[in-house]
Protein backbone atom coordinates (compact mmCIF):
# COMPACT_ATOMS: atom_id res chain seq x y z
CA UNK A 1 0.00 0.00 0.00
CA UNK A 2 0.68 3.30 -0.73
CA UNK A 3 0.35 6.90 0.68
CA UNK A 4 1.68 10.39 -1.01
CA UNK A 5 2.47 12.85 1.39
CA UNK A 6 3.14 16.36 0.61
CA UNK A 7 3.01 19.52 2.66
CA UNK A 8 3.83 23.47 2.85
CA UNK A 9 2.22 24.56 -1.19
CA UNK A 10 1.97 28.00 0.05
CA UNK A 11 -0.53 28.92 -2.97
CA UNK A 12 0.99 26.88 -5.12
CA UNK A 13 -1.95 24.50 -6.21
CA UNK A 14 -0.62 24.00 -9.01
CA UNK A 15 2.16 21.39 -7.87
CA UNK A 16 -0.70 19.77 -5.86
CA UNK A 17 -2.19 19.37 -8.85
CA UNK A 18 0.67 17.68 -10.69
CA UNK A 19 1.91 15.45 -7.35
CA UNK A 20 -1.77 13.89 -7.25
CA UNK A 21 -2.42 13.69 -11.29
CA UNK A 22 1.21 11.36 -11.01
CA UNK A 23 0.05 9.33 -8.23
CA UNK A 24 -3.74 8.15 -8.58
CA UNK A 25 -2.93 5.01 -8.11
CA UNK A 26 -2.14 5.45 -4.64
CA UNK A 27 -4.04 4.07 -1.64
CA UNK A 28 -3.86 7.55 0.46
CA UNK A 29 -3.12 11.28 0.47
CA UNK A 30 -1.72 13.04 3.52
CA UNK A 31 -1.14 16.45 4.13
CA UNK A 32 0.23 18.13 6.36
CA UNK A 33 -0.64 22.03 6.43
CA UNK A 34 0.31 25.11 5.18
CA UNK A 35 -2.14 25.89 2.42
CA UNK A 36 -5.20 24.46 3.01
CA UNK A 37 -6.83 26.24 0.40
CA UNK A 38 -4.69 25.30 -2.32
CA UNK A 39 -5.64 21.07 -1.22
CA UNK A 40 -9.56 22.14 -1.54
CA UNK A 41 -9.17 23.45 -4.53
CA UNK A 42 -11.93 22.04 -7.23
CA UNK A 43 -9.17 20.63 -9.89
CA UNK A 44 -7.42 19.00 -6.84
CA UNK A 45 -10.65 17.37 -5.23
CA UNK A 46 -11.61 15.77 -8.57
CA UNK A 47 -8.00 13.80 -8.28
CA UNK A 48 -8.45 12.32 -4.74
CA UNK A 49 -12.00 12.00 -5.15
CA UNK A 50 -12.66 8.49 -3.50
CA UNK A 51 -9.07 8.01 -2.17
CA UNK A 52 -8.88 8.33 1.90
CA UNK A 53 -7.10 11.76 2.49
CA UNK A 54 -5.98 12.84 5.80
CA UNK A 55 -5.04 16.53 6.28
CA UNK A 56 -4.22 18.47 8.87
CA UNK A 57 -3.59 21.91 9.87
CA UNK A 58 -0.39 24.06 9.51
CA UNK A 59 0.50 27.90 11.18
CA UNK A 60 -0.37 29.27 8.20
CA UNK A 61 -3.88 27.80 8.10
CA UNK A 62 -5.63 30.54 9.46
CA UNK A 63 -8.92 29.51 10.55
CA UNK A 64 -8.69 26.23 9.44
CA UNK A 65 -11.02 23.68 11.19
CA UNK A 66 -8.94 20.95 10.66
CA UNK A 67 -6.87 19.19 13.13
CA UNK A 68 -3.84 19.84 14.53
CA UNK A 69 -2.55 15.89 14.94
CA UNK A 70 -4.14 13.33 13.83
CA UNK A 71 -3.40 9.45 13.72
CA UNK A 72 -4.52 7.17 10.69
CA UNK A 73 -3.35 3.05 9.43
CA UNK A 74 -2.46 2.60 6.29
CA UNK A 75 -2.22 -1.22 6.40
CA UNK A 76 -1.86 -2.10 10.27
CA UNK A 77 0.67 0.51 10.27
CA UNK A 78 0.09 3.73 12.87
CA UNK A 79 1.06 6.62 11.14
CA UNK A 80 1.16 9.90 13.28
CA UNK A 81 0.71 12.93 11.52
CA UNK A 82 1.22 16.60 12.56
CA UNK A 83 2.82 20.29 10.82
CA UNK A 84 5.17 19.88 13.35
CA UNK A 85 5.23 23.82 14.24
CA UNK A 86 3.85 23.37 17.49
CA UNK A 87 6.54 20.58 18.64
CA UNK A 88 10.02 22.52 17.17
CA UNK A 89 10.42 20.32 14.80
CA UNK A 90 13.17 23.14 13.27
CA UNK A 91 15.12 22.83 15.88
CA UNK A 92 14.70 19.20 17.08
CA UNK A 93 13.19 15.69 16.31
CA UNK A 94 12.78 15.00 20.75
CA UNK A 95 9.55 16.03 20.84
CA UNK A 96 8.70 13.82 17.75
CA UNK A 97 10.64 10.88 19.44
CA UNK A 98 8.15 10.97 22.68
CA UNK A 99 5.15 11.23 20.69
CA UNK A 100 6.30 8.12 18.89
CA UNK A 101 6.56 6.36 22.22
CA UNK A 102 4.02 7.61 23.66
CA UNK A 103 1.22 6.85 20.58
CA UNK A 104 3.29 3.51 19.60
CA UNK A 105 3.44 4.64 16.13
CA UNK A 106 5.13 3.23 13.44
CA UNK A 107 5.87 6.81 11.29
CA UNK A 108 6.05 9.86 12.45
CA UNK A 109 5.16 12.59 9.59
CA UNK A 110 5.80 16.18 10.17
CA UNK A 111 6.11 19.49 7.37
CA UNK A 112 7.04 23.15 8.56
CA UNK A 113 10.51 22.62 8.15
CA UNK A 114 10.55 22.15 4.07
CA UNK A 115 13.54 20.32 4.43
CA UNK A 116 12.68 16.93 3.17
CA UNK A 117 14.37 14.04 5.48
CA UNK A 118 13.82 10.77 6.64
CA UNK A 119 15.41 9.02 9.79
CA UNK A 120 14.77 5.67 11.09
CA UNK A 121 15.36 5.65 15.20
CA UNK A 122 14.15 2.80 17.31
CA UNK A 123 12.13 1.02 15.20
CA UNK A 124 9.75 4.08 13.65
CA UNK A 125 9.86 6.27 10.60
CA UNK A 126 10.37 9.93 10.95
CA UNK A 127 9.79 11.76 7.86
CA UNK A 128 9.73 15.44 6.74
CA UNK A 129 8.80 15.44 2.77
CA UNK A 130 9.73 19.05 2.45
CA UNK A 131 7.42 21.27 0.52
CA UNK A 132 5.40 20.78 -2.60
CA UNK A 133 5.80 24.28 -3.77
CA UNK A 134 9.60 23.08 -4.36
CA UNK A 135 8.56 20.00 -6.23
CA UNK A 136 9.46 18.04 -2.94
CA UNK A 137 6.96 15.35 -1.38
CA UNK A 138 7.20 12.23 0.26
CA UNK A 139 6.13 8.67 -0.04
CA UNK A 140 5.22 5.59 2.40
CA UNK A 141 5.07 2.11 1.41
CA UNK A 142 3.92 -0.86 2.99
CA UNK A 143 4.65 -4.25 1.79
CA UNK A 144 1.04 -6.40 1.97
CA UNK A 145 3.80 -9.48 2.92
CA UNK A 146 6.44 -8.80 5.13
CA UNK A 147 4.24 -5.63 6.85
CA UNK A 148 7.51 -4.02 6.14
CA UNK A 149 7.32 -0.31 5.75
CA UNK A 150 9.70 2.01 3.57
CA UNK A 151 9.94 5.94 3.66
CA UNK A 152 11.39 7.90 1.19
CA UNK A 153 11.17 11.71 -0.31
CA UNK A 154 10.75 12.40 -3.94
CA UNK A 155 10.88 15.62 -6.48
CA UNK A 156 8.38 15.90 -9.28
Amino acid sequence: MRAVVFSDSHGDSASINMLLSLHRNADMFIYLGDGEEDLFMPQNLNIIDMKPLIAVKGNNDFGSSLPAETTCFLSDKKIYALHGHTKGVKYSTDLLQKIAMENNADVILYGHTHIPRVEYMAGVYFMCPGAIYKGEYGIVDIDEKTKTVLCHTANL
